[in-house]
């Protein structure tokens, strides 16, 4: 026989999934767009991308940790949020899936890659070893802008969102971003234009998705 515990779980649990079910469903058609534009060979060639600050970062190979910290960290956060708010859950999942969106239509319209791998210093030890295996699965092509900047940020943003009082938190989810933004060019896995077009690019996107299409009222707002 269920106890209340376990149905209060059980119902939570529904709660979470129904609420994060386009984000779910956007992925599953998202993804197979994004290895098809992978694969793309445009005629044209790719648009390197590079700056002159590129070439001054030196490669940190233990900045390796907070980059794969991004998935458990989107996961992590986005399951936070949707337990808290359904409705700025899905304002945070709106805001992903229209990053992810238009990153699609720029690396279509203007296919761009990158040749800062060729930096990356010849030192043996298991950081660098797990960057090597990175490179080896993940192309330099289609990097701006950076969707582990973008997405790291929306997440964050929308923990700000839903746990205002929560300073502990929101510290701790700050400082995970912060090293996450800083890993792509530490690793060269991005150069700082993608860096910066991710956060240019969330800017409108979060006003818009949040304060301008059925805006977020005060109230949804409030401290908890």
């Amino acid at each position: 026989m269920e106890t209340s515990g376990n149905k209060s779980l059980i119902k939570k649990i529904l709660f979470v999934i129904v609420t994060l079910l386009p984000m779910a469903i956007y992925m599953v058609v998202y993804m197979p767009v994004f290895f098809w534009v992978e694969s793309l060979e445009p005629a044209g060639g790719f648009h390197i991308i590079h700056t002159a600050i590129d070439d001054m970062i030196p490669v940190v190979e233990a900045f390796i940790i907070p980059y794969i910290l991004w998935l458990p960290y989107l996961c992590a956060g986005m399951i936070a949020i949707a337990v808290k708010s359904r409705r700025i859950s899905r304002k945070t999942s709106y805001m992903l899936m229209a990053g992810m969106t238009l990153f699609i239509v720029i690396s279509l319209a203007y296919p761009n890659a990158l040749e800062l791998r060729e930096a990356i210093p010849d030192r043996d030890n298991i950081f660098m070893n797990m960057i090597s295996y990175l490179h080896s699965i993940d192309t330099p092509t289609d990097v701006l802008p950076s969707l582990h900047v973008y997405d790291a940020i929306v997440v964050a943003a929308g923990l700000h969102l839903t746990f205002p009082s929560k300073k502990g938190l929101l510290a701790a989810s700050d400082l995970l971003t912060l090293l996450i933004i800083l890993s792509t060019v530490f690793i060269k896995q991005h150069s700082v234009i993608d860096v910066i077009s991710a956060i240019i690019l969330f800017i409108p996107v979060f006003i818009i998705i949040c304060f301008v299409i059925k805006p977020l009222k005060r109230d949804e707002l409030k401290a908890s």
